[in-house]
């Protein structure tokens, strides 16, 4: 087919559309996804990317939370637990007796 017999086509189908009833409907729909995708100021780019940042809050919100009580239940074991001190000063401080040496083995 030629470019010409295309060309009359497309504009005989241009012709028909533009003398269409529904030619305001197609118009208005048209803007409107427009609207929604490219200019208004809540486009469905910015939802998806605050919707990734929202699920990103919500799973570091989780892991806070989970460290929040392993801590608050460390909190209780260092104000009950006087072993428990002490177990924990000498494991991650290197504190020591006055009579006593440590020695450490690195891997």
């Amino acid at each position: 087919m030629s470019l010409r017999k295309t060309y009359i086509k497309i504009s005989d189908a241009l012709v028909r559309f533009w003398k269409s009833p529904y030619r305001n409907y197609a118009i208005v729909t048209l803007l409107f996804i427009l609207w929604i995708f490219f200019l208004s100021p809540n486009t469905v780019q910015n939802q998806i990317r605050t919707h990734r940042e929202l699920r990103e809050l919500k799973r570091r919100r989780d892991f806070y939370r989970k460290e929040i009580e392993k801590n608050e239940q460390a909190i209780q074991k260092f104000k009950s637990d006087l072993d428990f001190v002490e177990t924990y000063g000498r494991e991650n401080y290197l504190m020591k007796k006055d009579n006593e040496d440590i020695y450490l083995f690195e891997e």
